[in-house]
């Protein structure tokens, strides 16, 4: 049976986007087309379809003359992103605690409770990627699982919009840092099903900034190690006179 171009498009960019969430390509790895056409045994056109679709979400990056890597956000991207995360994240969480049923408030506590107990194991087992990468999709789950309790759809599209919990997810797989507070989240969740909506604002605005500095200056780090071995990977480069 031969294979569609749409369909084999799509094994590329699932192939490629889970690589990057479970960080087996990590930020600033680069992308070649042949490589990876060879490696997924197709032609170059369905993995160039698959890129060009990770670029429009933000996963991938092509620059002139260096061809395609798993992107590295610029610091000044972060920043905004975390501003607007901010501002979004309060204001749901401010909705949440006025309006959520009593259901989707045990929901958010047993949601908490089985993401502090998944960031707990990660911290006492031997590292595995992939088991921290089902952890990072409990956590983007359970900021949306927030939103969705607002009702209110735009809401729910502009926090899933904002990179950064994307970006944060990809620093995540990326560093070495120790273990979150105990019950980070079920404190968050605590606050947010109390029914105050300025004391689960602030909650949130509490657990929207922490490691901000670090996600930043990590990824900074990313960057200059990108550049430095992009500027290898050249060699030296020949003047020429006029």
């Amino acid at each position: 049976m031969t294979v569609s171009p749409q369909n084999l498009a799509h094994d590329a960019y699932r192939n490629l986007r889970d690589a990057i969430l479970e960080g087996r390509l990590p930020p600033g790895a680069p992308l070649s087309r042949r490589r990876l056409a060879e490696q997924f045994g197709m032609s170059p056109v369905p993995v160039g379809d698959a890129l060009t679709r990770l670029e429009a979400e933000g996963l991938v990056e092509t620059r002139a003359r260096a061809g395609s890597r798993v992107r590295i956000p610029a610091p000044s991207e972060i920043a905004g992103n975390y501003e607007l995360r901010e501002a979004l994240e309060t204001h749901s969480a401010r909705l949440f605690a006025e309006t959520a049923s009593p259901a989707v408030r045990e929901r958010l506590l047993a949601a908490a409770a089985r993401l502090d107990a998944g960031f707990s194991i990660l911290d006492r087992c031997p590292y595995d990627a992939r088991r921290h990468a089902r952890i990072e999709r409990m956590h983007v789950a359970f900021h949306l699982l927030i939103a969705r309790a607002t009702g209110c759809s735009e809401l729910v599209t502009a926090i899933e919009r904002s990179r950064v919990l994307l970006f944060n997810w990809l620093f995540m797989l990326s560093a070495e840092l120790a273990g979150l507070p105990p019950g980070w989240h079920t404190e968050l969740a605590k606050a947010l099903v109390s029914g105050k909506p300025e004391e689960a604002a602030e909650a949130m605005r509490t657990h929207v900034r922490y490691r901000r500095r670090e996600v930043a200056e990590k990824l900074r780090e990313l960057a200059r190690r990108a550049a430095k071995q992009e500027r290898m990977a050249r060699g030296p480069q020949r003047r020429t006179g006029k």
